[in-house]
């Protein structure tokens, strides 16, 4: 039985990410079609996914339209063979969000890089940042050079001035530069960050 269709087109395989706004965790899923987008199927991608009902609320994040978009929708059905579906309601209602274009403010604000995969982080200098990148420096070790690649899914921490707590930003590795003592890497975040001026 389909739904609404929308007018929010993803490729099969497309990545979406579902923020528990309660615990500020964000999980992920992949998009399986139909391609006629009259459905939206999704294979939920972690344990805690797997433990939602049906009817449950979700929030969820995506790049698409050349950017970011958000929307609303939960769950209609959950089939568990051959392997754990979701069908959720068709987002009608998607906001769009422009990752291009922010300004980069130079820093010296020390952070840790986690490799989520690879459940290993190092620590380093984030040098410029903005709602949608970093570069950071990193001293040349060996674990700094096996614990990160290209495309290589990361989550940046740190305490950011003027900004009480430690914040985080996911992303992911666009670009990797060795010296004999430093790397500096590219990053390129999922969302923009809301905790980087300006703040309008």
């Amino acid at each position: 039985m389909g739904m609404e269709k929308s007018d929010l087109k993803l490729k099969r395989g497309a990545v979406i990410r579902f923020v528990d706004e309660e615990k500020g965790e964000m999980t992920e899923g992949l998009f399986i079609g139909p391609e006629d987008h009259s459905d939206f199927v999704v294979v939920p991608l972690s344990a805690s996914m797997q433990q939602k009902k049906q009817g449950a609320p979700l929030h969820a994040r995506c790049r698409a339209r050349g950017g970011m978009v958000e929307f609303r929708s939960a769950i209609v059905e959950i089939i568990d063979h051959p392997v754990r579906l979701w069908r959720i309601k068709v987002p009608t209602e998607v906001s769009t969000f422009d990752l291009r274009d922010h300004k980069r403010i130079q820093c010296s604000v020390s952070a840790d890089m986690e490799a989520v995969d690879k459940g290993q982080f190092v620590t380093g200098i984030i040098r410029d940042i903005s709602k949608s990148g970093a570069r950071c420096m990193f001293p040349r070790t060996e674990a700094a050079d096996n614990v990160f690649e290209l495309d290589q899914a990361i989550t940046l921490r740190c305490t950011f001035p003027g900004i009480p707590g430690e914040q985080s930003s996911v992303g992911t590795i666009t670009e990797i530069l060795k010296s004999d003592a430093e790397l500096s890497i590219g990053i390129q975040f999922t969302e923009a960050v809301w905790w980087v001026p300006p703040y309008h």
